[in-house]
Parts: C-alpha cells; sequence; structure tokens
C-alpha cells in the first residue's frame, strides 16, 4: 500500500487524525465545561472542586508526554495508540455512573492518559514524521478536529444534558467518540517507511545529477543541547501561557454566559462560536506559516486573542459576546498549532518527539493551574473578572517572549553560526 490514487498516505493520516480529534479531544476535553453546572448541583459542590476534574485531564498528560517517544521506540505505536483510545473512551463512558466526585478526578487521570498517548501530543509528532512540506497546513488540518468537536458537541451536550440528563449525555456522546476513533486506528502509521513511503515534500525530490536518489537529511538538536539553552524555556514559558489561559478561561466561560444573563442555550451557541474560530483558527495558523512565516501568523493568532480575552470580560450584550467569542477561539487554537511549530523553528525536527513532549509538560500544567484558579477567584469574588485580568496578562507576555524568540532565527541561524 503505498499511494491511493494521486493522494499520498500522509493526508490519509491527517484526515483520520482530524476525525479522531473532532470526535475524541472536541468531546472528552472541549465539552467538559457544559458539565460543570449539573455534575456541581447533582454532587453539591463548588465550581472550583468540579475544575479539579479538568485538572486531572491534564495531570496524567503532562507526565506522560515527556515520554512518548521513549515509548513509540519500545512498543508498537499502534498498539498503543489503540491502547490509549479504549482507556479514555471507557473511563469517559465510566462518568456516567461515577457516584461522587473522587470518582471524577480518578477517570480524569486516567481519561488524560488515554488522550495523550492518542491525541493532540500524537498527532502533532505523526504530522512531523510524515510531512517535510506543508508541515503547518497538515497541522492545522488534523490539530483542528478540536475546534470542529467543539463547535459541534457543546450545543449537542447541552441539549442532551437538558433532555436526558448529564448521565445519558455521558453515554452518547461515548459512543460518538468510539466512532471516530476507529478510521484513526485503523490507518496509523508512524512512520512512512512502514509503508515504502517517504514524507510529503520528499517523495516527489528528483535525482540528482549523478542518478542517485535525493536523501532527505534531518537536522536539529537533542533534548539534551536543547535544555541547555535559554530558549528552550522561553518555549515552555510560551506553551504554558497559550494553554493555561485559553483553559483557565474556557472551562468556565458556560458558567460565566449564563451568570451575566444568557440562556443556557445562547451560551452553549457562544461556545459553539468559538468552536468555529478554533477550527479556523487552527487551520489559518498552519496555512498563514507556510505561506507568510511562523512570525506572522504567530502575532496575528496570539494578538487576537489577547483581544478577545479583554472584550470577553465585558461581554454585557450580545453582539459584544458573538465578537468576543469569536476572537477568543484563536487562543483556543494557539496551543497545540504554534507549540509544535514554534519547537520546530528553534531546535529543528531531528529530536522533536522527546523536545516537544517536554514542553508539553508545560501545555498541560497551564491546564492543571489555571481552571481552579479561576474557579477560586470565582468562589471568593462571586465574579470571573480579576480570572479575565490575569489570563490576558500571561497571554500577552506570551506574545512578547514569543516575539523576541522569532527575533532571534531559530534553529537555522544556529545551524549557520556553528558551520561558519
Amino acid at each position: 500500500m503505498k499511494k491511493t490514487g494521486k493522494l499520498h498516505y500522509g493526508w490519509i493520516l491527517c484526515f483520520t487524525s482530524c476525525l479522531m480529534l473532532t470526535g475524541g479531544a472536541g468531546i472528552v476535553i472541549n465539552s467538559a465545561n457544559q458539565f460543570l453546572k449539573p455534575v456541581t448541583e447533582a454532587f453539591g459542590i463548588s465550581r472550583g472542586q468540579f475544575s479539579f476534574y479538568i485538572s486531572c485531564l491534564s495531570i496524567t498528560s503532562m507526565i506522560v508526554s515527556p515520554f512518548i517517544g521513549k515509548i513509540f521506540s519500545k512498543f508498537p505505536p499502534k498498539r498503543v495508540v489503540i491502547f490509549g483510545g479504549l482507556l479514555m473512551v471507557c473511563c469517559w463512558l465510566g462518568l456516567s455512573v461515577a457516584p461522587n466526585i473522587y470518582f471524577f478526578y480518578v477517570l480524569g487521570l486516567l481519561i488524560g492518559t488515554g488522550s495523550s498517548l492518542t491525541g493532540m501530543v500524537c498527532v502533532s509528532i505523526l504530522m512531523n514524521n510524515w510531512f517535510v512540506e506543508r508541515k503547518g497546513t497538515a497541522m492545522g488540518i488534523a490539530l483542528t478536529g478540536t475546534g470542529i468537536g467543539s463547535m459541534i458537541f457543546n450545543p449537542l451536550a447541552s441539549k442532551l444534558i437538558v433532555e436526558c440528563g448529564y448521565q445519558a449525555a455521558y453515554r452518547w456522546l461515548g459512543l460518538i467518540c468510539i466512532l471516530a476513533l476507529l478510521p484513526y486506528m485503523i490507518a496509523f502509521r508512524y512512520q512512512p517507511s512502514e509503508i515504502g513511503l517517504k514524507p510529503v515534500g520528499v517523495e516527489q525530490l528528483t535525482a540528482g545529477s549523478d542518478g542517485k536518489e535525493a536523501v532527505h537529511v534531518v537536522t536539529g538538536l537533542t533534548r539534551g543541547e536543547a535544555m541547555r539553552r535559554p530558549e528552550f524555556y522561553a518555549v515552555c514559558f510560551i506553551a504554558f501561557g497559550l494553554s493555561g489561559t485559553c483553559q483557565g478561561l474556557y472551562n468556565h466561560l458556560m458558567a460565566y454566559f449564563t451568570d451575566i444573563g444568557f440562556g443556557q442555550v445562547k451560551a452553549a451557541s457562544f461556545i459553539s462560536i468559538i468552536g468555529f474560530t478554533l477550527a479556523v483558527g487552527k487551520v489559518g495558523a498552519g496555512w498563514l506559516n507556510d505561506k507568510i512565516g511562523l512570525k506572522k501568523s504567530f502575532t496575528l493568532l496570539v494578538g487576537l486573542s489577547v483581544l478577545g480575552m479583554i472584550m470577553l470580560n465585558f461581554a454585557s450584550s450580545g453582539g459584544v459576546a458573538i465578537v468576543a467569542s469569536f476572537l477568543f477561539g484563536f487562543a483556543m487554537a494557539a496551543p497545540f498549532v504554534l507549540s509544535p511549530l514554534l519547537t520546530t523553528f528553534t531546535f529543528g525536527s531531528k529530536d522533536f518527539a522527546n523536545i516537544y513532549g517536554t514542553i508539553t509538560i508545560f501545555t498541560f500544567l497551564g491546564p492543571i493551574l489555571m481552571p481552579p484558579l479561576s474557579g477560586m477567584i470565582y468562589d471568593l469574588n462571586g465574579s470571573y473578572f480579576w480570572a479575565f485580568v490575569v489570563c490576558t496578562v500571561i497571554e500577552a507576555a506570551s506574545l512578547l517572549i514569543g516575539l523576541v524568540l522569532l527575533n532571534g532565527g531559530g534553529y537555522e541561524k544556529l545551524r549557520a553560526a556553528k558551520e561558519s
């Protein structure tokens, strides 16, 4: 199996990855906030306590992600991915029968483990393995599944909760998640060499003047070399800032919108708008990276997300809420598109799986710390105002640090300096 018509197999993996994330992360991660009010009311707990369940989704992801490269080198990657997907779905279904919030915490840890083995980090590594040219576009398309899922399943979850109760909603969404995972599990191939192919952008290279086939040489720093450079910690802060600020607010937005006077269905429609922009933003970020470069696409995407956070804090009318939700979607798009592209820009592709796996510690640390912080701010003040202020400041700092890093020239400048 080398080709399907004229379509490179890498694109098949790209589209099945998108479908998997639509029904995977789009449900178990991005739709989790729909259950905040019904679960807290059912168990008689605070929003901060439920928010810790959201953090549990990221705790094990943070622990497992640095080792994904090694796990894939020691065990067959396809089996690892299938195991992770089944673990994620089965534990999500278990939420429907959890008798108290402590079961939510345990299941959240297991869901995070499964998600890290099959979800966004794995997809980023997969796209890096399969694409040399059009890598940004492919990564954007694949990762946009989370936005599509958010756009579709937030209003669906809200409707299911209202009509069937939150327990039945967990079960119906779990069934959809299984169906979305199947094509990805069947098509999954970790490396092009497994089926006699080369990455997109290499396979079409013509032979050199000596008649020999062109060779694609992957260059870059090792994880040890990267961790000795200050740029590594700059990327880690950006990964923390982009993920923590968006999740720190996103997981409370359903409650926030209803708190300021919007109905359940109207609030869910705003969340759906965020999902739409998330989808567009991820594809757009990858496409813009390929067309105009990472610096301009990073500036545009993160800049719009800062503006969206500011507007959300003053979204007293429907019109402002719609525009703010549209802009905030760019904040949701940023972490898992810009962080891997920034990693490759700064350190090359040679040891991408291990370097990016380590950086994702901070990508997941943000969602661990920020949602409970936002919940505690609300519990103390009866308002999310200061939560918006804190997140906006961190997002703006990530933008400034990112611009300094991008102006430094990245790995290509470092390699040129070494060769001169």
